[in-house]
């Protein structure tokens, strides 16, 4: 008879196994399909964003690259300008070198001093 109750024991137990594992399974399949749409719907946003971010530091790059073509523009300018002030200035002394060049002469032919005259 102890027999007879530990396989009836036995059967309500596996019955009652069966039947959680039923029910259970039903519950895991829709959390697994529940956790498959909000890791679907993270990654579409994950990837929009992505997107998002590539054209954001596209524009920044193409901003970048105007402010420093205007900067390379401005320097090229100011760099012709000192070009040409210093060319001015290297003129205007070549002309006084030339003239005080011009006033020595004058001074030496005025006091009669010769070429390769040395003072004795």
């Amino acid at each position: 008879m102890e027999v007879a109750g530990t396989a009836i024991n036995a059967a309500v137990v596996a019955a009652a196994g069966l039947l959680l594992w039923w029910f259970g399974r039903g519950r895991f399949e829709a959390q697994d399909r529940r956790f498959d749409r909000l890791e679907e719907r993270l990654d579409r946003q994950i990837e929009g964003l992505g997107d998002r971010l590539d054209r954001e530091i596209g524009g920044l790059g193409n901003r970048l690259d105007r402010r420093i073509d205007g900067l390379e523009g401005r320097m090229d300018a100011m760099r012709a300008d000192l070009q040409g002030r210093m060319d001015a200035m290297r003129s205007d002394l070549e002309e006084r070198i030339d003239a005080v060049r011009s006033d020595l002469t004058r001074v030496a032919l005025a006091v009669e001093v010769r070429p390769g005259a040395s003072e004795a």
